[in-house]
């Protein structure tokens, strides 16, 4: 059996000095977010994820919709950091928001009584797989990317703006662009403080 090339997984890291890529990159990512949420396994072949792409004004106007949102929730020298990460995510080439499809989950909790309990968790989790697909697809292809979560300052108006169904409810988003900055060496706890093998 073939091990996984470790340089495949590694390569997938949060980005932040994200810059422009060229116009020809656009058809790239809109073809792996395409193919990911085609492939992506879900709980009941449910399909819930649904994705944005935001180019362009979009992406601008999206991460000043933010700042907006933030600067009227923060102060003093948190103020002053969101302001720095902001302007980062805004530097950007374009954003990808991730969002649930509520109607479905709706739906697959009355057709499947016994595990509704379950069902958010289970989608929540295959949203969380599209993502990383997602990210790791771009990272492929030397593209840097970040995962942030600012889904209470920004979702009040989103569908609304953007003209998607208001049951499509915003999970995260992910700036991508240029590799303008390498991120920092990682830490790593010991493996053997976090894995046990059974044999």
């Amino acid at each position: 059996m073939n091990c996984i090339e470790q340089d495949s997984l590694s390569r997938r890291r949060s980005i932040y000095g994200l810059g422009k890529l060229s116009s020809a990159a656009d058809h790239c990512v809109i073809d792996t977010v395409g193919d990911c949420l085609l492939h992506c396994p879900t709980a009941f072949n449910a399909q819930s994820a649904r994705v944005a792409v935001l180019l362009g004004r979009f992406h601008r106007d999206f991460w000043q919709k933010v700042w907006e949102k933030m600067a009227e929730n923060i102060s003093g020298n948190n103020l002053k950091n969101a302001k720095i990460r902001n302007d980062g995510f805004a530097a950007a080439h374009g954003t990808i928001l991730f969002f649930e499809d509520t109607k479905i989950l709706a739906a697959f909790k009355k057709k499947f009584s016994l595990y509704q309990k379950n069902m958010k968790s289970w989608f929540g989790q295959g949203n969380g797989i599209l993502q990383y697909m997602v990210w790791q697809s771009l990272a492929e292809n030397e593209i840097g990317a970040s995962l942030q979560h600012y889904n209470e300052l920004i979702a009040d108006g989103l569908n609304e703006w953007l003209d998607l169904p208001k049951s499509w409810e915003l999970v995260a988003q992910m700036p991508f662009g240029s590799i303008q900055k390498e991120p920092a060496a990682k830490e790593f706890l010991p493996l053997e403080e976090r894995l046990r093998v059974f044999e």
